[in-house]
């Protein structure tokens, strides 16, 4: 039994129970490196308990300046969204299911053709012509009580940074389609306007997938046919507590929601 084992069969009960986030840290290197291997073991232990349906997405955190400035990066960090947990058009989500319900407005990539390891490395307009649309979504997260001002990026990105799955909107545009800095970005909960902004991605979309296709590379792994890429948030994390309705839209792309009861 490997050293990671222990720890990432711990790591898994707590996502699945909800448990208060904790850190590895002082049980494994302090590192990426460490920590993508540990977040690997714990995707396959979910997988395999049948807990969690096959990886049908990834997810980027930390990808416009600021954070990585703040976390000290020097590249974007990467997480899985497994396909249980992917919605379409307004599903209606439980409030218990989560502990520390909380989400986030970003545009997503849906992949038509997989980037593999063997194809690497990849360009830019190479991945642009692998994408077949860009659409609205929702990212969902359980924050599980997590210190963000105090968490340690390897213990985020080992226990999938908080990611619990995605909605997918619609319609959306092909990449040749997509005006950025035009992209307006309004978000309501249960009706009222609590965030309007305009080109807000942290990065453009294509740099997003380009650098994740070519990071899952180096670590052996595939960008599919199929997967969803959520490109980074517009907006802060939002919080959210009890029952409502909470709609984006994003002009160009069309709009996506979900409702908590």
């Amino acid at each position: 039994m490997s050293e990671r084992q222990p720890i990432a069969e711990r790591i898994a009960r707590d996502m699945l129970d909800g448990a208060p986030f904790e850190p590895y840290s002082s049980e494994l290197p302090r590192s990426l490196e460490a920590a993508y291997l540990l977040q690997d073991e714990v995707a396959a232990r979910l997988a395999d308990s049948g807990a969690r349906g096959p990886v049908a997405g990834w997810k980027m955190a930390a990808n416009s300046q600021a954070l990585l400035e703040r976390f000290g990066l020097k590249e974007p960090v990467s997480g899985r969204i497994f396909a249980d947990q992917i919605h379409e058009a307004t599903p209606v989500l439980k409030a218990s299911d989560y502990s520390e319900f909380a989400f986030e407005p970003e545009i997503a990539a849906i992949m038509g053709r997989t980037l593999g390891p063997r194809d690497a490395p990849f360009t830019a307009d190479q991945v642009a012509e692998a994408i077949v649309r860009f659409i609205p979504a929702i990212e969902l997260l359980d924050m599980r009580q997590t210190n963000m001002a105090a968490v340690h990026i390897p213990d985020a990105v080992a226990q999938n940074i908080s990611n619990v799955g995605a909605v997918r909107g619609g319609p959306g545009v092909m990449p040749h389609e997509l005006d950025l800095a035009s992209v307006r970005t309004v978000l309501r909960v249960n009706g009222e306007i609590v965030h309007d902004v305009t080109g807000a991605a942290p990065q453009p979309p294509v740099e997003a997938v380009t650098w994740l296709a070519n990071h899952l590379s180096a670590r052996g792994l595939s960008l599919a046919a199929g997967q969803i890429v959520m490109c980074g948030t517009h907006s802060p994390i939002w919080y959210h507590q009890g029952r409502g309705e909470i709609r984006v839209e994003m002009s160009g792309l069309g709009s996506v929601a979900l409702v908590i009861e």
